[in-house]
Order: structure tokens, then sequence, then C-alpha cells
């Protein structure tokens, strides 16, 4: 039995609907995309990667750190705290030394000043009267000695000369200091003596002696230390033991310092021009 025409027809229409219904809901492959390997890694980097700034960076930076010894946390820690102590040790001592030694400078100028020099009588080489009063005005340089020393007052005598010298040629320092030589022997240094023996020496020079009691008096408020033979016969040679020191004053008549055996005339000179200069500075005035 043959299939009528129309009904032929509608069997095949029915089968191209369902052949494209079928087709249509399956979806093509999908083609795949190029993986772009720089991409890849640079994302896998970056997702990896810490900051070195944050806290992972530092723990990453302390973790290459042995856990122990100079180059551990701790030992590098140590050492940057033992470095600045000695940094603040070092310079708070400093400090402290400093104004020892300023305390301590100022200090033995106070002590000097009222340890040393005093009133005095004496008599210088021509017969006038001295006395502490007659050196006021003027800076003074006081050498005690006696007129029978072999070597030991000649050279310091020299030396004060030379030392004068240097200062004359400075017009502040000319004429601003007295020399002044008393003797510790006034049993046979009378003022003729005296005279006759500082012709050798510097003509600035004023030679003062005395009575036994009124030297005595004079190198006690000086702490001038001096010892003769407790027996001596007439006329017998005999030697003065005493201090060999030159005592600088100032023009009030206070001690300022001393100048030993060791001072060089340069070194006294260059000392007492310093001195003079400050009293100037300072607005003092000195008696020419």
């Amino acid at each position: 039995m043959r299939t009528p025409i129309n009904a032929q027809s509608a069997q095949r229409n029915s089968s191209a609907s369902l052949f494209c219904r079928t087709y249509s809901t399956e979806q093509p492959p999908k083609k795949a995309q190029p993986v772009n390997e720089k991409e890849n890694s640079s994302g896998s980097s970056s997702s990896n990667a810490r900051s070195p700034g944050g806290d992972g960076g530092m723990k990453d930076v302390l973790s290459l750190l042995p856990s122990s010894g100079p180059l551990s946390p701790i030992g590098i820690g140590f050492f940057l705290l033992t470095s600045a102590g000695i940094v603040y040790f070092f310079t708070v001592t400093k400090e402290q030394v400093r104004a020892e030694r300023e305390k301590s400078k100022n200090k033995s100028e106070v002590v000097g000043k009222a340890d040393v020099g005093g009133p005095f009588e004496l008599t210088d080489q021509d017969g006038n009267t001295v006395t502490d009063k007659s050196l006021l005005g003027k800076f003074a340089l006081i050498y005690f000695g006696f007129c029978h020393c072999p070597d030991i007052c000649p050279e310091e005598l020299d030396k004060i000369g030379e030392a004068m010298d240097i200062l004359e040629r400075n017009p502040k320092t000319k004429d601003a200091v007295q020399l002044v030589f008393v003797t510790c022997d006034p049993q046979r240094d009378s003022p003729a003596e005296v005279k006759k023996y500082l012709q050798q020496f510097h003509p600035g020079f004023i030679g003062l002696t005395g009575s036994v009691d009124q030297i005595a008096a004079m190198c006690k408020a000086y702490r001038v230390y001096f010892s003769k033979p407790p027996r001596v016969d007439e006329g017998q040679d005999y030697l003065v033991d005493h201090a060999i020191f030159s005592y600088f004053m100032d023009p009030d008549g206070e001690f300022i310092d001393v100048y030993g055996k060791d001072k060089t005339a340069t070194t006294m000179a260059s000392d007492i021009e310093r001195r003079v200069t400050q009293f100037l500075n300072a607005g003092r005035k000195i008696k020419k």
C-alpha cells in the first residue's frame, strides 16, 4: 500500500524539523585561546611576590641572618648599643675633664693671690726707703738672692734681663714691669754692695736690702726659703741657700705667678706679655 503523497511530505517535513532542532541545540566547540607565557609567568610571580617594604620582606631579610653569633640580630643590636655607649662615655668624660681643668685653674689662681705677697719696708741701692706701696701701679718681677752667689743668681738675673729686652720691643709692655732684686744676705749686702753688684745686669733693677728682721719679714710674706750657716766667723766666706724663683706681681700688688729655673727668657717674656695685654684690654692703666 503506497503512502499518500501528502502523508510522505508531512513525514519529510517532520524529520527535517527534528534534524534542525537537534543541530541547533549543539554548540560548536570553542577555539582554544593562545596562552601568553609572559603574562602567565608575570601573573604567577606577581601573585607570589611580596613587597620588600612590608613585614614579609623584613622577615625574609631576618631569616637570612644566623640565629646566633656576631651577625645575628641580637649580635648586631648589641654592637650598636655598645658603640652608642662608647661615644656617649667619651663625650661626657671629655666635658667633665674640661670643666675640672677650668675649675682647678681658677682655684689655683685664687689661692696663689692669697698666699704670696705683703707689706715690707727696705732700703734701695741709693739709700732710699722702698715699701710695697712704692711698687704699686706697675707690674713687678721680684727675685731673691745674694751678691756673693757664684753662679745661680747671675744666671737668673741675666735671664730676667733678656726677658726684659724682649718686652721692651713691644710698646705695650715697654716700661710696664719693674725689676726688683732682694738680698737674702743683709749682713754682707749693704746698699753700696747691692748697687755695685747690679751694675752687671739690666739697668732697670731696683736692689733692696735692710736689717735681718726686715729681710726675714719680707721673705716670710713671699714664702721664700733661705738659710745661711749658723756660725760664721768674721770675714769668713759662706753661701746662702735660697729658693730660686722670680715672683710676678700685678699693679695692685697681687700675686700672679712664679718663674723657676726651668723657664727660659723667651717663655717668661711671652707669659708676661700675655698678662700685661689682658690687663690693658680690661681697661686698666699702667704707671710709666
